[in-house]
């Protein structure tokens, strides 16, 4: 499990030094998904329709693929409430924009109005500490490690049944990732074909979620 916490980071961190996000953006979901898996499916819905919107794509079987376009890395977070109900929302790294945004104000409007309206799972309140969607400038010195928080710190931390740190999932289906340089002189978006060692065994058809 070491080892591939090491190898996910790894994976992830090629990708954000060729393309170095842009946005974060946190998801909310009005269902208050009990699992990763529902939280992913919800994502799906969410990523198909951002990226047909902004490639100008009819249908999802029309986009290219990455690095062809917007990227993006995602990952379902679990929580923990006062009452003891755990459960997840999503964050969103955005990067090889292409200048397409220019303040976070703009993808904002995209996300939560011009595409959100038509996502039922998205939550659509605008009230303060409890907004659908918040988006800010990506910064690396937080945000390079806001869902990959170092093992030795995970250890530390037991502030609850559920830590915050060792409950944070990268959602493979929903990102695109580059393979590394040394597999492969060029890059797309990985799919179950590309390297079957990093994906943990799961269920036909079901979003592929790695535990870090």
């Amino acid at each position: 499990m070491k080892n591939l916490n090491i190898i996910t980071k790894k994976w992830i961190w090629n990708t954000w030094e060729h393309y170095t996000p842009e946005w974060f953006v946190t998801i909310l979901w009005n269902d208050l998904p009990t699992s990763a898996i529902t939280s992913s499916s919800h994502t799906r819905h969410l990523r198909n329709k951002i990226l047909c919107e902004v490639t100008g794509a009819n249908r999802c079987g029309d986009l290219p693929d990455f690095p062809d376009r917007l990227g993006i890395t995602a990952f379902q977070e679990r929580t923990e409430s006062q009452n003891g109900q755990v459960t997840f929302h999503t964050h969103l790294h955005l990067y090889n924009c292409q200048s397409q945004w220019n303040s976070a104000e703009q993808v904002h409007f995209l996300i939560r109005y011009k595409i959100g309206n038509k996502i039922e799972k998205l939550l659509k309140t605008n009230s303060k500490g409890n907004e659908g969607v918040v988006v800010r400038r990506w910064e690396e010195e937080h945000h390079r490690y806001y869902n990959l928080k170092e093992m030795k710190r995970q250890k530390k931390i037991v502030l609850t049944r559920y830590t915050q740190d060792n409950d944070l999932l990268l959602d493979f289906e929903n990102s695109d990732l580059l393979p590394m340089e040394s597999q492969s002189h060029g890059y797309k978006r990985l799919s179950s074909a590309t390297d079957s060692s990093l994906r943990p065994s799961a269920k036909p058809k079901r979003p592929e979620i790695i535990r870090l």
